[in-house]
């Protein structure tokens, strides 16, 4: 019977203590919309790298998302430029599923718009 509560012990602070390392991992999404025409995006993955990719909406609502986790004090970038006059751009890095960086560019065809930062630690 000692032997039972000991593995079973032994087994309820390895599941503990493997949730506690799930607790700093979030849930990060890019997203991108406003746009009525051809946008590039670039955004850094969950393996560090960056990426580009060019996005062809079909109005104004649709929405181009990335979902990723990653670890509080990591790097979160997302950047976009459209050529479109008539268009505008609204980035958001949403973490655990609250905005945490916006913005956002209407008319402008020459500057990049990003937004960027690190997770924060709770």
């Amino acid at each position: 019977m000692k032997l039972i509560i000991k593995t079973f012990s032994i087994i309820a602070l390895l599941i503990l203590f493997g949730a506690c390392n799930d607790l700093t991992q979030k849930k990060v999404t890019y997203k991108a919309t406003g746009a009525v025409s051809e946008f590039t995006l670039q955004y850094q993955n969950a393996n560090h790298e960056l990426i580009t990719v060019n996005v062809t909406p079909e109005s104004a609502a649709d929405v181009w998302k990335f979902d990723l986790m990653a670890e509080e004090g990591e790097i979160v970038y997302l950047s976009g430029k459209y050529k479109d006059i008539h268009s505008g751009l609204l980035l958001q890095i949403l973490i655990d599923g609250k905005v945490y960086k916006q913005g956002s560019s209407r008319y402008d065809t020459i500057k990049y718009l990003t937004v960027s930062g690190t997770i924060p630690y709770n």
